[in-house]
C-alpha cells in the first residue's frame, strides 16, 4: 500500500521538484499537551501530577521526528505571465541594487501563483495529507539548514497534532557565510589540504555550523527487492539526525519512450563500430548499456501514468565541530556500503554548491546534473519508502514508552479512550514469556486509566497477590479500591446482594448450572429457572445466596429444589465459598473505581478435562467451584463495565488462558472484543501465548510482543502481530529482548523492550517505560512475598 501510495506521488508530478526528509526536535509542550488533552484537571489532578513528572524526566532524551516538504516550481500559465515574472525580478533586483524599499509582486502574479498552488495541490495523493507551508515553517527551515547539528531550532509540535510545525517562529532569514572547507579555522599555509576538508563552515547564527553534504552515485546493479530494500526510510536506523534532499527530473512515459528511441539509436551505431569481442572493456559495457535500456524500457510501459524520474539524492549531516559532521558522514558511507550504494563527499567548492541546491526555491545547478543517478520509473524509485516515519501510537493519551524504532526517539501514546469514542475497539494484549514485562506494562496501563478518571477491575491470580500494591497506591492518592480476596474475602461476590434481585438472578442461575452442570431444558435446569426468577424470590423474601439455600433446604416442597439446595449446601461449606454464601459480609460496590479479584487458591480444570468428557465428569467440587467462579467474577466485572457509557472501564484479565479456557469466561472475553466500544468498556490481557486470547484474538488493535527466547514462541508472538515469523532477524530480536544476568534481573537500561502494533496497524520497536512518580512506580515493580491461601 505505502509504494503504492509512493508510486501515485510521483506521477502525479511533471517537471522539476524537491522533495526533502527534514529532522526536527519535539517540543516537550506539545507532548505535555497530548498527553493532558480532553482530562480535566478538577477531576483527575493526579494524572497532571503524573504528566508533571514525566516532563522532568525528559531532560535527557532527545525527542525527535521527520517532517516532509515538497516543493514543485509553478508554470506560467501564458507567454505573459512569463514576462510578467522576470519583470518583476528586475524591478526587484533594481531596487536592491539602489537601496530602495522592498516591492511585492503584482496581485495578479500571487492570485494566479495560488491557483497554481491549490492545482498542485489537489494532484497529490489524499493520504499524504499535504498541505501549504506556512511562512513561519519556510523560515524554521532556512534556519535548520544554517543551524544543522547545533540543535537550536526552534522545537516543532507532534506530527497530526498541531496545524503547523511552529508558532510564533521570527521572520526574517539571515544571509549565511559559508566558508568552503572551513578555511578560517586552518594555520597552515599549505592549500593543498583544503581538498581533504570536505565539508563546509556555515555561518549565520551565533555559533558556526560545520555540515557535510553527501550525494549518492551508485545503486545496486540488481536494484532492490520490496519489502525489504527500503533504502531511503532506512537512513533513520542511524542514531544521529540525517536530512536529506531529492532534487526530481520528472517526465511521462511517451517523452521518455521518446528519448530512449534515440539511446537506441546511438547504441545500435556504437555496437557497429566496436572492433573486437573482448569479455571486458568497452563492449561488455554496451552489452550492460543495452541490457538497462531494454530493462527500462520494459518499466516505462508498466502502466500509462508510469513516468520517468531522474533523481538526485543528497544526504547532509551537522555538528559543532568540523570532526563531527565528518565523522557522521563516514557513518553515513559505511551505512550505505552495506547495502551496495556508493555515497561520496565531494569537494569543499561542491559541497557549497550542493548546500544551496538543499534549500527550497533555489534552481537547479549544474553540479545536480553530475550527481543524478540514472533515469528510472516511480514503480522502481518508490521502493526507497522516502515519506515515511517510525512514528508509533496515537496523537493523544498515555505514554506507553518510547519508541526505539530508528535513531531518533519519540513518545509512544495510547489513547485507549480515543479509541473507543472513534468507533473502534480499545482492546490491547501482550504476549510474553514469564519475567519478560507483561504485567507491569498492565499495571501501567491499568495505573494510567485510573489516575485518568476511568475505573479499573483487575482478575490476579498471582500467589503474591501482585495487583494489591497497586490497588494501595490507588488508595493513596484518593482512587477508591477495592480487594476481594476468595481465601480470606472481606467483601461479597453474592449476585443478589451486588446486582439486587432483578439483576442479580441471572448471574445465580448461571453459576448455578455450572455448579451442577445442568443445562436450561433439563428438568433441573427448568426448576432453577422457575426458583430463580426474580417474582418468586422477592415473594419469598430470597434476596442473597444465603437465604436461597435455606429456602431450599428447609421450605421448599419439591423434590428437585431440595436436590439443589443439597448441591448448594455443599458448596457453600468449602472455604471459598464463603465469598457469595456468607451473608455477614459487605456486598462488593459496583461504584468501586478500582476492584482486584484475588484467586489464588481456586483450582481450575486443565484443558484436557474440560474437552474430555470422561475426565469432565470426574471433575472434583474443587475444580468444578473453581470453574464456576472464574465465571462468576467474569459475568460481574463485565456487567460493571458495560453499565455506564460515559465511564471509561478497564477489564484486565492477566493470565488470560485463566478465563477463556472457560467458555463462560471465553463468551465474555468475546463480549469485549466485539461490543465494548459501545460501552466504553475495554479488556486488556497478557499471555505467554497469543491462542490463549481466544478464537477473537483477531479483533484485538493493539497488541504487544516483549522477550520470548523460546524460538518457536517467538514466531508464534510474531505471527499475532502481523509480521513474519520467518525472518531470522526478526526472530533474535525477539529473543533478545531484555536480556536477563545469571540472578535472573533484566540489564539496567534493557527493560521493557518490545515490539507493538499500534491502533492504525503500524509496527514498531517501542520501551516500555515506568510511572514518573517514584511511589506508583515502585508499586508496579512491588512482588510481595507469597500469599498463602487461607492466611
Amino acid at each position: 500500500m505505502i509504494k503504492k501510495l509512493h508510486e501515485e506521488l510521483f506521477q502525479s508530478i511533471r517537471g522539476e521538484a524537491m522533495l526533502l526528509g527534514i529532522t526536527a526536535s519535539l517540543d516537550p509542550a506539545a507532548l505535555v499537551e497530548a498527553m493532558i488533552d480532553g482530562v480535566d484537571p478538577q477531576e483527575s489532578p493526579h494524572w497532571y501530577d503524573e504528566v508533571a513528572q514525566t516532563l522532568e524526566t525528559w531532560d535527557d532524551i532527545d525527542f525527535g521526528t521527520r517532517t516532509f516538504w515538497l516543493s514543485i516550481p509553478l508554470k506560467a500559465s501564458s507567454p505573459k505571465e512569463i514576462l510578467q515574472r522576470h519583470a518583476t525580478v528586475l524591478r526587484r533586483k533594481f531596487h536592491e541594487a539602489l537601496a530602495l524599499p522592498g516591492m511585492s509582486p503584482e496581485a495578479g502574479l500571487l492570485e494566479t501563483g495560488l491557483h497554481s498552488s491549490k492545482q498542485a495541490l489537489q494532484n497529490l495523493p489524499m493520504m499524504f495529507r499535504a498541505r501549504p507551508a506556512t511562512p513561519a515553517e519556510h523560515v524554521w527551515l532556512a534556519l535548520h539548514h544554517q543551524q544543522r547539528g547545533l540543535y537550536m531550532d526552534e522545537s516543532v509540535g507532534l506530527q497530526g497534532h498541531e496545524k503547523s510545525l511552529v508558532e510564533g517562529q521570527a521572520q526574517i532569514i539571515p544571509e549565511p557565510w559559508i566558508d568552503q572547507g572551513a578555511q578560517t579555522d586552518s594555520k597552515d599555509e599549505n592549500r593543498d589540504r583544503i581538498f581533504r576538508r570536505r565539508y563546509i563552515k556555515v555561518a549565520a547564527a551565533s555559533e558556526p555550523s560545520y555540515q557535510q553534504v553527501l550525494a549518492i552515485r551508485t545503486m545496486p546493479l540488481g536494484g532492490f527487492e520490496f519489502p525489504g530494500g527500503e533504502w531511503m526510510s532506512a537512513i533513520d536506523q542511524l542514531d544521529f539526525p540525517v536530512d536529506w534532499v531529492w532534487r526530481l527530473q520528472i517526465t511521462g512515459a511517451r517523452e521518455a519512450k521518446k528519448q530512449n528511441a534515440v539511446n537506441e539509436s546511438r547504441l545500435a551505431d556504437q555496437y557497429e563500430q566496436r572492433t573486437d569481442e573482448t569479455v571486458t572493456g568497452s563492449n561488455a559495457d554496451l552489452d550492460v548499456h543495452q541490457r538497462d535500456l531494454q530493462l527500462y524500457q520494459r518499466a516505462l510501459g508498466r502502466t500509462e501514468r508510469e513516468v520517468s524520474i531522474v533523481p538526485t539524492v543528497l544526504l547532509a549531516v551537522g555538528g559543532s565541530s568540523a570532526e563531527e559532521a565528518t565523522q557522521y558522514g563516514k557513518q553515513i558511507i559505511e551505512f550505505y556500503r552495506g547495502m551496495e550504494i556508493g555515497v561520496d563527499a565531494p569537494l569543499p567548492k561542491l559541497q557549497e554548491d550542493l548546500w544551496w541546491s538543499m534549500l527550497i526555491g533555489t534552481p537547479t545547478k549544474p553540479v545536480v546534473k553530475e550527481f543524478s543517478l540514472p533515469p528510472t520509473t516511480s514503480f522502481d524509485l518508490s521502493g526507497a519508502i522516502p515519506v515515511s516515519n517510525n512514528a508509533l501510537g496515537a496523537e493523544r493519551g498515555i505514554m506507553l514508552g518510547i519508541n526505539t524504532t530508528g535513531g531518533r526517539r519519540t513518545p509512544v501514546l495510547h489513547d485507549i479512550e480515543g479509541a473507543v469514542l472513534g468507533n473502534k475497539s480499545g482492546c490491547f494484549a501482550v504476549v510474553a514469556e514469564l519475567g519478560a514485562g507483561k504485567t507491569v506494562t498492565l499495571k501501567k496501563e491499568t495505573m494510567a486509566v485510573a489516575k485518568r478518571g476511568g475505573r479499573y477491575l483487575v482478575i490476579d491470580k498471582s500467589a503474591t497477590h501482585e495487583w494489591v500494591a497497586l490497588a494501595e497506591a490507588m488508595e493513596d492518592i484518593g482512587i477508591e479500591s477495592t480487594i476481594i480476596d476468595l481465601s480470606n474475602p472481606r467483601g461479597s461476590l453474592d449476585p443478589l446482594r451486588v446486582f439486587g434481585i432483578e439483576d442479580g438472578a441471572a448471574h445465580v442461575e448461571s453459576l448455578a448450572a455450572m455448579l451442577m452442570n445442568i443445562a436450561p431444558s433439563d428438568e433441573l435446569g427448568i426448576v432453577l429457572n422457575e426458583t430463580l426468577n426474580p417474582i418468586f424470590l422477592e415473594q419469598h423474601g430470597i434476596d442473597s445466596l444465603g437465604k436461597l439455600v435455606r429456602f431450599l433446604q428447609e421450605d421448599a416442597t419439591d423434590a428437585l429444589q431440595k436436590k439443589l439446595g443439597r448441591t448448594m449446601q455443599a458448596f457453600s461449606k468449602k472455604k471459598q465459598g464463603r465469598v457469595i454464601f456468607d451473608e455477614t459480609l459487605p456486598p462488593l460496590s459496583s461504584d468501586s473505581r478500582g476492584i482486584v479479584f484475588c484467586t489464588y487458591g481456586l483450582d481450575l480444570p486443565t484443558p484436557d478435562e474440560l474437552q474430555s468428557e470422561h475426565l469432565f465428569r470426574q471433575l472434583s467440587l474443587e475444580k468444578i467451584y473453581g470453574r464456576a467462579m472464574y465465571a462468576l467474577i467474569a459475568r460481574i466485572s463485565h456487567q460493571i463495565c458495560f453499565q455506564d457509557d460515559s465511564d471509561l472501564a478497564l477489564f484486565m484479565a492477566a493470565e488470560a488462558h485463566h478465563l477463556t479456557s472457560n467458555p463462560q469466561g471465553l463468551e465474555i472475553v468475546n463480549s469485549f472484543l466485539r461490543e465494548g466500544r459501545k460501552a466504553k468498556a475495554v479488556l486488556g490481557m497478557d499471555s505467554h501465548d497469543p491462542v490463549e486470547f481466544g478464537p477473537k484474538r483477531g479483533l484485538i488493535p493493539f497488541r504487544i510482543l516483549m522477550r520470548h527466547t523460546d524460538e518457536e514462541e517467538a514466531k508464534k508472538g510474531l505471527t499475532y502481530l502481523g509480521l513474519d515469523p520467518q525472518d531470522e532477524e526478526l526472530v533474535e530480536k525477539v529473543r533478545g529482548f531484555s536480556p536477563q544476568q545469571p540472578d535472573g534481573k533484566v540489564i539496567l537500561g534493557r527493560e521493557g523492550e518490545c515490539l507493538i502494533v499500534d491502533q492504525s496497524g503500524n509496527h514498531g520497536e517501542m520501551q516500555v517505560t515506568l510511572p514518573a512518580h517514584k511511589a506508583h512506580a515502585k508499586a508496579i515493580l512491588t512482588t510481595p512475598e507469597p500469599a498463602h491461601a487461607g492466611k
